[in-house]
Order: structure tokens, then C-alpha cells, then sequence
């Protein structure tokens, strides 16, 4: 039920489209007046801590984004490892990602 979100984000990575790990998605997030990201993917199983951080700083760029999927799972569908978020950077892309974490969640 998860797979097709995972596909998807593994798509956008090789489109160029995803910023991963914790560096580049600061990087993206940092900018309010030009944010470069349009989605931004928080895995479940992150501390609450790094749920809040992230949370808010997807809130002050106002950026939408979702709380999905584990870490490892998510490293491994971008070809690389553990990560705790993904910052997806076109609007198409995180439109068609939104829409698939949101049936996944709601077949849950």
C-alpha cells in the first residue's frame, strides 16, 4: 500500500526534483521568501523532536507537508541511506506525491 509512494519519490529523485538529508533540506527550507521545495516529507518514525523542527520550518516557508513512511524505507527508495526527510522541489511531483501519501494514509 506504501510502495507506490515510494516508487514515486524514487522517480522524482532521479528527476532531479528531491532535496534529501539534513543539510540540503535546511538549505531548501531556508530561503521564506523563495523557498525551493513544494512538499516536504517527514518520516513517522522520526523523534518528536525533528517532527517539530522540521514542521515548523516547513510552516514558516509555508510549505505543505506530510508525515509518511520510515527512515529506512525512504533512504532506500532514493538510493542512499537512512533519511528523515525529503524536500520535494516541483509543484507537479509533490501534487501527485500528496495525493498517493494521502490514499495510503486513508487505507491505513
Amino acid at each position: 500500500m506504501d510502495e507506490p509512494v515510494y516508487r514515486m519519490l524514487g522517480l522524482c529523485m532521479k528527476a532531479g526534483r528531491l532535496l534529501s538529508g539534513n543539510e540540503q533540506v535546511a538549505e531548501g527550507l531556508k530561503n521564506v521568501k523563495a523557498p525551493k521545495g513544494a512538499l516536504l516529507i517527514i518520516t513517522e518514525d522520526s523523534s518528536p523532536r525533528t517532527k517539530d523542527e522540521y514542521r515548523n520550518a516547513a510552516e514558516r516557508a509555508h510549505i505543505s507537508y506530510r508525515l509518511f513512511g520510515e527512515k529506512e524505507r525512504l533512504g532506500s527508495a532514493l538510493g542512499k541511506g537512512v533519511r528523515t526527510a525529503a524536500l520535494i522541489t516541483d509543484k507537479g511531483f509533490s501534487r501527485a506525491i500528496a495525493e498517493k501519501i494521502d490514499k495510503a494514509l486513508a487505507e491505513r
